[in-house]
């Protein structure tokens, strides 16, 4: 499956630098470049020390319009607070807002974009970038190493469950395969777009809709049953969000009638897949089989 690299959070964060020192100015506070900080809990803890890593939460937004949030996600955000002598045009502007808060802090940062050489398109006619950061929790960095490999573990061991189930799965994409092609598939479902559905074990979880990240687990077939792709080898799912093109057009409109949790059998014609001209080893104007499982939806 092609996977686009969409612009992360982090990668968003990283743009956004420039320099100055650290004041205090009225009833506002100014970071060491020099942006405004405005404090709405302050818990008068102790600060992060160099080294150490603050958790947090984070929105991105300009007034009431939301860029990016954290918030929903299973991922909690951390960054490492640099000694001084680390500082580099790279750092992360809220690194600076989050080495002045406290456990239990709220502030929002508020970046102008006239402080870049280049403004991203996206935010062509935005003049001000607020940041609202929720200060969770301080971790040592033996703390954090600890979690990162209790994290590494715990991932190995979700890969390899993935990678033991595929036998099963192939068992299932054969015979829904065979039956299709015989006539033999009960509750069929085809859409006005031509594709052409059906779900084995539905789900109860939520429906996702267009803009949620959603992940899924495939193994992708051609009508001869050859297999082209698949995401059990890897034992990772694939995410993009939906509706966004991020994935070919039979799978934008197919997950959308899933509901989580849900394994289901995708039948794709070229018009919905890759086209006329096909996609490295897919030939053009190739039909393709899919069965999938929406395993999270965000």
């Amino acid at each position: 499956m092609k996977i686009l690299q969409s612009i992360t959070l982090v990668g968003l964060l990283a743009l956004l630098i420039s320099c100055s020192n650290q004041e205090s100015h009225g009833d506002q506070e100014l970071t060491r470049r020099g942006y405004r900080l405005e404090r709405h809990v302050s818990t008068n803890g102790p600060k992060p020390a160099p080294g150490e890593y603050a958790y947090f939460q984070i929105v991105m937004r300009h007034q009431d319009s939301i860029f990016n949030t954290s918030y929903g996600s299973d991922q909690i955000p951390r960054i490492r607070i640099p000694a001084e002598e680390e500082y580099t045009e790279e750092t992360p502007v809220i690194v600076d807002a989050l080495a002045m808060m406290s456990a239990g802090d709220s502030a929002t940062l508020y970046f102008p974009l006239d402080s870049l050489d280049q403004v991203p398109p996206a935010f062509a006619d935005i003049d001000v970038i607020e940041y609202d950061l929720k200060f969770l929790e301080i971790k040592t960095d033996e703390e954090f190493k600890a979690e990162m490999q209790e994290i590494l573990d715990q991932r190995a061991a979700e890969m390899d469950a993935v990678r033991a189930r595929k036998p099963e799965i192939v068992a299932t994409a054969e015979k829904a395969l065979a039956d299709y092609k015989a006539g033999r598939i009960q509750n069929l479902q085809k859409t006005e777009s031509g594709l052409e559905y059906v779900i084995h074990e539905e789900g109860t979880g939520a429906m996702p809709k267009n803009g949620d990240m959603v992940a899924v687990q495939y193994y992708g077939t051609f009508m001869d049953g050859k297999v082209f792709d698949n995401s059990y080898d890897q034992g990772e799912p694939y995410r993009f969000p939906l509706g966004q093109g991020r994935a070919i057009k039979g799978w934008d409109e197919g997950i959308g009638y899933l509901k989580q949790g849900t394994r289901a059998s995708l039948f794709i014609p070229p018009s919905l897949g890759y086209g006329e001209s096909g996609y490295m080893d897919i030939p053009g104007n190739t039909q393709l089989y899919f069965l999938v499982e929406l395993v999270e939806v965000n």
